[in-house]
């Protein structure tokens, strides 16, 4: 492209080849960060849409957690901004929370691209095919960038077959051939183009030609000696050469093409680089081709772990749903196997099923590679996993790490070697020879840059080359053992690192001879290092032993301090012990001096030190004090100003409080400890989603015989217990959990448990259509609440007073339940609760048709909800937003908004919520004509809500049902539909959900010549001014309004007045029932005849 060409549009963007923008002609200034760069290539790869910041600075730092993150996209994007000059208004911010990149009159490659491609058509293709000058953003080695890439390169290879068969089917035998020249050079691995260059050449009559290109071909492939030509080239290749009358060979065994590379899901990012095992990746890469289970076994600190991470990267473009890493070391419990696994892939649990359940649907369909590290210690239920996951999901493959093999049929197990090692017997004699061919072995090559990163100024040398050999031969090349002896090289010389290695020689080899020695090795490097320990050092080491995943520096002083090391030598020696390589420490933002964490191999050995110190119990007993304090300060500050920061928290700790709750479960004489901690993790259970295991161990809790001596902490726990059954639908077993609840805290005395558990059972008579008690408990609960002057009591109870009367449209009265609670809410900086509370006044605003106010409020609430990370919640703001842009005619934007709120419910499994999101997508469905879909839709959310036991939303999604029939012209349907959704309001009662179905109703008997029944009940309605009537939407409003006038028209005004007036004068009971009253069936002539609202 000239000068002249790039200053035809005010912004150009390449974004193949390496990435090159021009603004008015001139290239983009050189920015201080290439993140501005890749931020501008994220945004043209979205242009037109709106897409979240958080989405944006997760996917350029993902090492970061979410708020730093987001804190380094701001000056990224003002870069930007300033060096597109002019054209930095394109960037725009629809709203706080999101970025969008207009690209109206510029001009993007990519963007034409994508559009040709889809276009499908032979010039299209030819200009796709042109603008691909290169890998999409090359020379970009971000994470994100694999699968857009992958995705064009995809494309362009299939424009470029097309191209070339129709070529070939034109005789253009030459371009035929340079098409497939120009594939191969694209994708040499691609079998097809190879065969189609073949084919090319052959039909041009160049049949040796057409050969050696095969020949030329498995050359290539040798590099991988399980990798050979598919079956068609191969027998391709077989005919031509029978053609040509040569000596013909057997065709080759199939191999599939590589599809296109992918993205990893969930592999760590190495902080150092792997010395060696490239034999071993590609040995494990091409076992993994040939089974399904791969197991790599061998002793802690060989290497299992890091093998597999480079392994599973290696092969990453062979898994289009990537490959994902479930790391099982810091779990205690294999009922957790799956829950680790389902984390890790960001699955929730879901309603009456199990996870491993939830597992396999989300797995059955998906090509993929999960690999489960340190399985040792759970080996049954990772057996039990991987052997159902390989049963029943067929394009699963599991690559797992070890101490020993699964045992499962089919298993290939690899046992990971030692590093190569020299023999000091047998090297050259010479300084320079000796230097050169050490460095040849990997394990010396890993000492040497592990040491020459604690020692900047350590190198192999001739003089120290020959003592370098004898070290790493002693250390027989065990990456862990290597790591901590070169990690002394800044406080010791490479010889007496020797001398230590030899001091313990006999601990190298002694013991059992058919005992594996690098079990022994790996011992004695443990020893040696814990040897060089001071006594404090040794003592520390042995107490943090009792943590599982980690521990805080304030953990450690309360756990590990007294009887030989005080409080304040803590940090210290963990400091010392870092500096050991014996203790990791990471820096996160949720603990404030940062955590710790033992590798477990070292962690196990630590154990050992401690049992044989005695204090195993001891340390156990204040382990489980500490996190139980922990658990009961974080309870009251999950409701707090800070419930971001301590709901990060209690997640760091889960491992540490897992652990506590494993060992009390087994005390029979910590029935109080077991209760106080179940009960005070039950909030944290709620929000995260962890229902299944939160009721486990509550119900495990208070099933102990002498829970019943400890009420309150009793009553507590079945509070929490009722709450995750509610969250989960069982409203029948929370209804019973709480009146044993309610019973206890009236014994007790304890009103703000009383009130606080009529609350509860007011929720659940609600959701079961017991309006009257619902209203009389919220009534009660509130009263209790004031008498104490419990703010949050209060609070809590205010809610479902202003929905009830927002319910029966006294507006005024709403807002002030909700106006009050709001107060309440800043004063207690309680940010979800706030959330909850706009989201309330939203919905109000909403119901008096104040579009824009309503809007401004969910989106204050979803900001403050994400911010929490309570999907939930998230799912609830983003389909209020969605119901009002509806309002507010922006059906797109609408569109969009109900897709994420759906897929967030279905990855939680709430069927409820999903269910609503269905009937509000059917809604959409229903005014843009696609009836069919809307029916699906309406189909599937009926069916959810009758699962979860919804009667009245089940009746609302009947009625919808009965919308998409009536406006596909079968009245008969429609009122059946109309009619079962109306008696199910009438039974609850319901009277103010009827209206939908009275409306309903009323349009199909004015359409089929009906109007006086119409109009009897339009009359009924309005006269009850029901919110469901009185807050239509304008475009519903619209509808009903235009046939209300047909009616009055067809009636004359005087006898339409008269019918109004009969209907106005009913009461809801007559004019159910009235409703109910068909005069006759609707003829099937008049089907078409029917109008919408």
């Amino acid at each position: 492209m000239t000068a002249s060409d790039n200053a035809a549009f005010p912004l150009i963007i390449h974004c193949f080849g390496p990435m090159r923008v021009f603004v008015e002609g001139t290239p983009l200034p050189r920015l201080r960060s290439r993140k501005a760069l890749w931020l501008l290539a994220l945004l043209t790869l979205r242009h037109g849409r709106a897409v979240e910041r958080e989405w944006l600075a997760g996917t350029l730092w993902p090492d970061m957690d979410q708020s730093q993150a987001s804190t380094s996209l701001r000056p990224v994007l003002s870069e930007l901004r300033q060096a597109l000059g002019a054209q930095g208004a394109r960037v725009q911010s629809p709203s706080r929370q999101t970025l969008l990149l207009d690209l109206e009159g510029a001009q993007a490659d990519v963007v034409i691209f994508d559009a040709a491609i889809a276009g499908r058509r032979l010039p299209a293709l030819e200009q796709a095919v042109h603008l691909y000058q290169g890998a999409l953003l090359e020379g970009c080695a971000e994470e994100w960038v694999y699968q857009e890439r992958a995705l064009r390169e995809r494309g362009c290879l299939h424009a470029l077959q097309t191209l070339a068969e129709h070529a070939l089917t034109a005789g253009d035998y030459e371009g035929a051939a340079n098409l497939y020249r120009r594939a191969i050079e694209i994708d040499p691995m691609w079998d097809t183009a190879q065969r189609g260059l073949m084919e090319a050449l052959a039909q041009a009559g160049d049949s040796n030609a057409a050969l050696q290109v095969y020949r030329k071909f498995v050359d290539l492939l040798r590099s991988d000696p399980k990798a050979l030509p598919d079956e068609k080239t191969s027998a391709l290749y077989a005919k031509l050469r029978r053609e040509v009358r040569q000596r013909a060979i057997s065709p080759l065994e199939p191999k599939a093409a590589p599809p296109p590379r992918l993205i990893n899901g969930a592999l760590p990012h190495a902080l150092t680089e792997l010395i060696g095992r490239e034999d071993e990746r590609a040995d494990v890469a091409a076992k993994l081709r040939r089974a399904r289970l791969v197991t790599l076994t061998g002793l802690g600190g060989i290497g299992k772990t890091r093998l597999a991470i480079e392994v599973a990267r290696d092969v990453l473009p062979e898994y289009p749903d990537g490959v994902w890493l479930a790391s099982l070391e810091s779990i205690s419990d294999g009922k957790l196997v799956c829950a680790r696994i389902a984390a890790v892939l960001d699955l929730q649990e879901e309603q009456n099923r199990t996870m491993l359940e939830s597992l396999t649907d989300h797995l059955r369909r998906k090509r993929l590679l999960l690999v489960l590290d340190n399985c040792e210690h759970v080996l049954a239920a990772c057996v039990q996993v991987a052997a159902h996951l390989l049963r029943e999901c067929a394009n699963v493959r599991i690559l797992a790490t070890s101490r020993e093999s699964l045992g499962l049929t089919g298993e290939a197990a690899w046992t990971v070697p030692s590093l190569a090692t020299p023999d000091p017997d047998h090297l050259p004699q010479g300084r320079s020879a000796l230097v050169r061919v050490l460095m040849g072995y990997e394990s010396v090559r890993l000492f040497v840059e592990r040491a020459q990163a604690a020692q900047q100024s350590f190198s192999l040398t001739g003089t120290n080359a020959m003592t370098m050999a004898r070290v790493s031969s002693l250390l027989e090349g065990i990456p862990l053992a290597i790591e901590l002896a070169a990690s002394r090289v800044n406080a010791m010389t490479i010889e007496q690192i020797e001398a230590r290695l030899h001091d313990h020689r006999g601990l190298l080899t002694g013991g059992s001879r058919t005992a594996l020695s690098r079990q022994q090795t790996l011992r004695s490097t443990l020893d040696w290092s814990y040897g060089l320990l001071g006594d404090q050092d040794r003592l520390l080491l042995a107490r943090v032993s009792v943590f599982a995943g980690g521990w805080t520096l304030e953990a450690a002083e309360a756990v590990c301090s007294g009887h030989g090391i005080a409080s304040e030598q803590i940090q210290d020696l963990l400091i010392s012990l870092v500096e050991k390589s014996l203790v990791a420490f990471t820096d996160q933002p949720e603990d404030a001096g940062g955590r710790y964490r033992l590798l477990e191999m070292v962690r196990q050995y630590a154990a050992g030190k401690r049992d044989a110190l005695g204090e195993t119990e001891a340390i156990k007993d204040r382990h489980t004090d500490w996190f139980l304090a922990l658990a009961e300060a974080a309870e009251p500050e999950l409701r707090g100003a800070e419930q971001g920061q301590w709901l990060r928290r209690v997640e760091s700790e889960h491992d540490n409080l897992r652990a506590a709750l494993a060992r009390i479960a087994d005390d029979p004489q910590a029935t109080e400890t077991d209760l106080r901690l179940s009960g005070a993790l039950w909030r944290f259970w709620y929000v995260r989603g962890y229902y299944r295991e939160g009721r486990r161990n509550l119900e495990r809790a208070l099933a102990r015989p002498a829970s019943h001596i400890f009420p309150s902490a009793r009553a507590k726990g079945l509070w929490g217990a009722g709450n995750l059954a509610y969250s989960q639908g069982e409203h029948t077993l929370a209804r019973g959990i709480y009146e044993e609840a309610l019973g206890i805290y009236r014994a007790l005395g304890d009103q703000q448990g009383v009130a606080k558990i009529l609350f509860n059972l007011a929720n659940v008579a609600h959701y079961q259509g017991e309006a009257d008690a619902a209203q009389a408990s919220y009534h009660e609960a509130l009263a209790i609440s004031r008498a104490l002057d419990d703010k949050v009591g209060i609070a809590t109870a205010l809610i479902p007073l202003g929905h009830a009367a927002q319910r029966q449209g006294d507006y005024a009265l709403a807002r002030s339940y909700f106006e009050e609670c709001l107060g309440i809410r800043r004063e207690l900086r309680d940010s979800m609760g706030l959330a909850a509370l706009l989201e309330d006044l939203g919905n109000l605003n909403y119901a008096q048709g104040h579009y824009d106010a309503a809007w401004s409020l969910h989106d204050e609430a979803l900001e403050i909800r994400r911010s929490l990370g309570y999907k939930r919640a998230i799912s609830s703001s983003l389909s209020a937003l969605g119901l009002t842009a509806r309002a507010r005619d922006e059906d797109e934007l609408a569109r969009a908004l109900f897709a994420e709120s759906l897929e967030i419910r279905r990855e939680l499994g709430d069927k409820p919520a999903i269910a609503s999101t269905l009937a509000r997508i059917a809604e959409m469905e229903v005014s843009s004509g696609d009836y069919g879909a809307a029916q699906a839709l309406y189909e599937e959310s009926e069916e959810l809500y009758r699962q979860s036991g919804f009667r009245l939303d089940a009746a609302a999604a009947l009625c919808g049902l009965g919308d998409v029939s009536r406006l596909q012209g079968d009245a008969v349907t429609a009122w059946a539909r109309y009619a079962d959704s109306l008696k199910i309001f009438r039974d609850l009662p319901a009277p103010d959900n009827a209206v939908s179905s009275l409306r309903g109703m009323a349009a199909v008997a004015q359409a089929q010549a009906y109007p006086a029944k119409a109009v009897r009940l339009w009359g009924a309605i309005d006269s009850a001014k029901a919110p469901a009537f009185t807050e239509m939407p304008p475009r519903d409003r619209e509808e009903h309004d235009r046939m209300v006038a047909s009616a009055r028209i067809a009636l004359g005004e005087e006898t339409f007045a008269s019918l109004w007036r009969e209907g106005a004068v009913l009461s809801w009971e007559e004019v159910m029932d009235y409703a109910l009253e068909k005069p006759d069936p609707p003829s099937a002539a008049s089907h078409n005849a029917i109008s919408p609202l």
